[in-house]
């Protein structure tokens, strides 16, 4: 076929895709920033927001210019413009299908991560039936207009061109009319010329002048973000980024609210622990190399560089942000069981629950959930809908100690439970009520919990390709295990070395450590693998093991997702576990990750499912519906297991700790936004806590702590329930004031009162805080919450304070703040594309102290981001 037969069908509508998709996809991106823009404002620079589009749609149209003479040039345009105009429609069907997904638009710049990635690839594949939805809508539009679009832009840019002609013609006459002195112009070139055309030539001149002057004007945040074509943003998909560790940290920067530390550099008086193995496993090192031989070290990332007194690695001495309470004496029940050797504790379980929100470990009435989901109900129905709902979570309520009571106020009958709890009256405990994750990414946050760390503000898991910088749990119980010799691995018989025990010690004691991680999904998701292996795990059961032929128990479901199976493959595995724990004197660590409540929220086909949602209101229900029968579907297997661990015979010598990685936001919490990606939402960060031990007694802490505070609690707790011998002891004794998180068998400390006013003092007020901003005498502790995908938002708060900051990382987002204490919902959210702006609302809105604790926020945040990156000595390339 030649090409000028070809032209007529395919030109018009290559362009009039470009054109119907560029502009459609340009309204959804101004539309979801619209109530943040100012009326004025956005009418007048309006016509720049469209600029790019047109100069696009010029050259388009110019590429894809027919009829003309058959070249190999005139096939080259048409190349090159169909495939714009193609790839036009295809990002915009992309970005109008995330939308309805999840109230959200596409970040260009972080879409390659997902796209190197396999197991990333199925996350996208799973939202594909709205974007094919999406570009069906498209391209019919398209090709309903495809010719009046080609011919009316054609025309366009030939009256344009007949204009500028014109006007060029106009001026040249009368360039030449100079010349005549003093004569007057003849009547025939008078005539000759266009003075309507030339008036047109004018104004087209004026407009781009004006266009030009308005362009140069507007402020840069947030025009040139919402003028961004479509086109163009994709170029940022191919700006691939990759971490480095070049072999320097760069020296720490001084912290914007007060100095009231006094660091002392890694290397005064330093001489290698006492306490420190010979071959320390990773997250050691620090202790294992004095500053002065860094530079001959094997790992080049520990070159001291010019990185300050420390190095550039994290220092807890010098961290304005660390706030301890081991000097804080330890909660007085639990003080009293230690004492008397009633708590045991020789195996560790640490589960972390996949998009795990605290309203609904357990579901109990009177939050702002709870009222959602019976909006979705007649009234007449509310009570039979409040009745399923507080049974949904009953292993939930006894893990907890939070038993719940049904519509007519009576407890909930927690006979059908898959477990029984035989704990006794009041004990069970510690339950952290107010818990925040550190991430809405689930493996930054698992850095969190398993290694008492903060995550990097950056897309993704970059971190797996550094190295962590505080020991994680399976590397401590490693060095436990290397200070037992001779070394022997935990499936061996063991022979270790004779010491002598305190009294009331327990054999157990001597044995060594066995660290597992176990989940029945993949783990090459975002290079988990990688991390589980720089965390110390050398033991694994993931989606990988199930489908080997050669393993003992093969998956016998179907998967129930793009991740891999339901936890419930896990059962033969986790029971074998705790079988060998009990028979072969091993003491477990294991670290257990479940998946089915992640989206697409599918369970099993022999799981009842239950109708919890009605049909009220304007939302898809059915997402949530899912996603609770999810939630109960794990439920039952957290009953499995401690079901597994009582018939095992070991839950009376084992610690379970139960954390969300971070929440998941529905239609009912939020009407705009939706899901995780991007999305600050508080529903995504508040999570359940729990420490669960049948001989502690239940304590309800309420603190708004992270999972920092995780293995501070865990040291804390073996040291002091005597379950550690006196070499294990030491060690756990040395690194424990290390970790930036507290402690939560001891007073969770918010803040602390510098009341003598001097920067260095040691004696603090520790009265609690009145409702007054009384900065800078307080300093306190702040949680900083990296938004999924990591590297665009991020969440600030402080402890002691009921305010919220959400700082833009990247210029394309907003500044977000919210009162927790009035608006705990989050549903009236203050925003403004500059911080100026942000303040003077709230402080109009609010008054002058949420106003004060906003700007001091913002330097926290700014100055956190820049730190951790020094501390993860992390560098984009």
């Amino acid at each position: 076929m030649s090409l000028l037969a070809f032209l007529p069908a395919f030109a018009p509508f290559a362009f009039s895709t470009l054109v119907v998709s560029g502009l459609a996809s340009k309204a959804l991106h101004i539309g979801i920033h619209i109530h943040s823009l100012p009326f004025l404002y956005l009418v007048i620079y309006s016509p720049t927001l469209v600029l790019p589009e047109i100069l696009i749609i010029t050259c388009a149209r110019l590429l894809l210019q027919w009829p003309a003479p058959e070249t190999k040039l005139q096939w080259l345009s048409t190349c090159v413009g169909g495939i714009l105009g193609l790839l036009t429609w295809g990002a915009s069907a992309i970005q109008f299908g995330f939308f309805i997904q999840t109230g959200a638009e596409v970040a260009w710049n972080a879409s390659n991560s997902f796209l190197s990635d396999p197991a990333a690839m199925k996350i996208l594949l799973s939202g594909i039936s709205t974007v094919f939805a999406a570009a069906a809508v498209l391209g019919i539009a398209a090709w309903l207009l495809n010719t009046q679009v080609y011919n009316l832009t054609g025309l366009g840019l030939q009256a344009i061109q007949d204009l500028l002609l014109s006007g060029y013609n106009f001026c040249r006459g009368g360039y030449q009319t100079r010349y005549t002195l003093l004569s007057a112009p003849s009547k025939s070139w008078i005539n000759s010329v266009d003075i309507r055309s030339a008036r047109r030539a004018a104004f087209v001149v004026a407009a781009c002048f004006s266009l030009l002057f308005l362009e140069l004007v507007r402020p840069a945040i947030p025009y040139d973000h919402l003028s961004a074509a479509l086109p163009l943003s994709l170029l940022d998909a191919f700006n691939k980024k990759s971490s480095t560790l070049g072999g320097c940290r760069n020296p720490a920067t001084t912290f914007p609210l007060w100095t009231d530390v006094d660091p002392v550099p890694l290397d005064e008086g330093w001489s290698r622990p006492s306490w420190l193995p010979q071959n320390p496993p990773g997250g050691f090192r620090r202790w294992d190399v004095h500053p002065d031989q860094r530079a001959e070290s094997d790992n080049p990332s520990w070159y001291l560089c010019g990185g300050g007194d420390d190095g550039g690695f994290y220092n807890p001495k010098a961290d304005p942000l660390k706030i301890s309470n081991l000097d804080r004496g330890i909660y007085d029940p639990l003080k009293k069981a230690f004492e008397q050797h009633a708590v045991s504790i020789d195996h560790v379980i640490l589960v972390t629950l996949e998009s795990g929100r605290k309203d609904m470990f357990p579901m109990q009435q009177g939050s702002p959930l709870f009222h959602s989901l019976l909006d979705s109900h007649p009234d007449e129905d509310r009570d039979e809908a409040t009745d399923r709902l507080v049974e949904m979570t009953p292993v939930a309520q006894m893990l907890t100690g939070e038993y719940v009571k049904n519509s007519k106020g009576k407890p909930v009958d927690l006979r059908n439970a898959t477990w029984h709890d035989t704990a006794q009256k009041n004990m069970g405990g510690l339950n952290v009520r107010g818990a925040v994750t550190g991430s809405s990414l689930t493996f930054k946050s698992i850095l969190g919990s398993h290694c008492g760390v903060n995550s990097l503000p950056v897309d993704m898991l970059e971190e797996s390709l550094l190295e962590i910088y505080q020991p994680c749990l399976p590397q401590l119980f490693e060095a436990f295990n290397q200070a037992k010799k001779p070394q022997v691995e935990p499936s061996e018989e063991h022979i270790v070395e004779k010491r002598s025990l305190a009294p009331n010690q327990s054999e157990s004691l001597k044995y060594p450590w066995k660290s597992v991680f176990m989940q029945s999904i993949t783990d090459d998701y975002d290079r988990q693998d990688i991390m589980n292996e720089h965390m110390g795990f050398r033991h694994k059961v993931v989606k990988s093991t199930l489908q080997d032929h050669e393993s003992k128990y093969r998956a016998e479901g179907e998967e129930i997702n793009y991740f891999g199976y339901a936890e419930t493959e896990l059962k033969p595995y986790i029971r074998d576990l705790f079988e060998e724990a009990a028979i072969n004197k091993t003491r477990l660590f294991l670290s257990h990750v479940t998946s089915t409540t992640h989206h697409p929220w599918e369970t099993p086909e022999d799981f009842a499912m239950e109708h919890y949602m009605g049909n009220q209101g304007n939302i898809n229900h059915g997402l949530m519906n899912n996603y609770l029968n999810a939630a109960r579907f794990v439920d039952n297997w957290l009953g499995d297991i401690m079901t597994m661990l009582d018939e095992a015979g070991i839950a009376n010598n084992t610690l379970v700790v139960f954390v969300g990685d971070h929440g998941q936001a529905f239609g009912e919490d939020n009407r705009d936004l939706t899901g995780t990606y991007n999305n600050p939402h508080i529903s995504n960060f508040r999570v359940p806590l729990v420490f669960r031990h049948p001989h502690m007694p239940r304590i309800n802490i309420n603190a708004n702590a992270t999972s920092l505070s995780i293995i501070p609690t865990i040291l804390d707790m073996l040291i002091q329930s005597h379950s550690l011998d006196e070499r294990d002891s030491e060690i756990a004794s040395a690194v424990l004031p290390e970790y930036q998180g507290q402690s939560l068998i001891r007073p969770f400390l918010p803040f602390i009162n510098e009341t003598s006013g001097s920067k260095n003092t040691t004696e603090r007020d520790l009265t609690p805080l009145g409702p007054e901003y009384e900065h800078p005498h307080f300093k306190s502790v702040w949680n900083f919450g990296v938004i999924n995908s990591g590297g665009a938002i991020m969440s600030v708060m402080a402890a002691n304070i009921p305010y919220r900051l959400i700082l833009p990382i990247q210029e394309d987002f907003e500044y977000t703040f919210t009162h927790l204490g009035d608006d705990p919902a989050e549903l009236n959210p203050i925003k403004a594309w500059t911080l100026s702006d942000l303040v003077d609302l709230v402080e109009t809105k609010l008054g002058d102290e949420p106003a004060a604790w906003l700007k001091d926020a913002e330097k926290v945040g700014r100055w956190y981001v820049n730190d951790q990156r020094r501390i993860w000595g992390y560098r984009e390339a």
